[in-house]
């Protein structure tokens, strides 16, 4: 049967926008006159990171992790770090944190390397009461447990240059 989708206006361009610049403003004063490291997945954060660091007003700097493997159940991930994160500030990026597990990962990682401050923001945190992580997260719009696109964000690939976030509904399938 043929598959109709239907996108649902959640958060709209200059929303997220509004978001972003309050964040950066935050960060901004958090790390005056220090540098910023973010580490962020490259894949579904590449649209986030791009308008946040315009934002920042502070030397930033960027640790793309280029492969999240789930190999047998167990998430590998390789943070693709071409220089150690030791005594530096550390602000993880995330596009979407639902249950978390991937997330906690990336942190217990960074800490790894110890470095001098590490924090969280996420664009959307989706309501998930099994979440249990080590850290605070910042997170700018809160939603209900729905699939959601654009801003990056895709189905099956498509949708990422959306200037909103949707909820992507699907009518017809069987």
């Amino acid at each position: 049967m043929t598959e109709n989708r239907q996108l649902i206006t959640l958060i709209a361009e200059d929303e997220i926008k509004a978001a972003i610049v309050k964040a950066a403003s935050e960060y901004a004063k958090m790390y005056e006159n220090e540098q910023l490291t973010i580490v962020a997945e490259l894949s579904s954060t590449f649209v986030f990171v791009a308008d946040l660091i315009r934002e920042l007003p502070i030397d930033v700097t960027i640790q793309f992790i280029t492969k999240i493997d789930a190999i047998e159940g167990a998430t590998r991930i390789d943070l693709g770090l071409s220089t150690s994160l030791h005594n530096k500030n550390v602000l993880i990026v995330s596009d979407v944190l639902y249950k978390g597990r991937t997330l906690q990962k990336i942190y217990d990682i960074a800490m790894q390397d110890k470095p001098k401050d590490v924090r969280v923001i996420t664009l959307i945190e989706k309501k998930n009461k099994d979440r249990e992580l080590s850290f605070e997260v910042d997170a700018l719009f809160k939603i209900e447990d729905v699939f959601i696109v654009g801003y990056g964000l895709t189905y099956n690939e498509s949708y990422r240059g959306l200037k909103g976030i949707y909820s992507l509904s699907t009518e017809g399938e069987q």
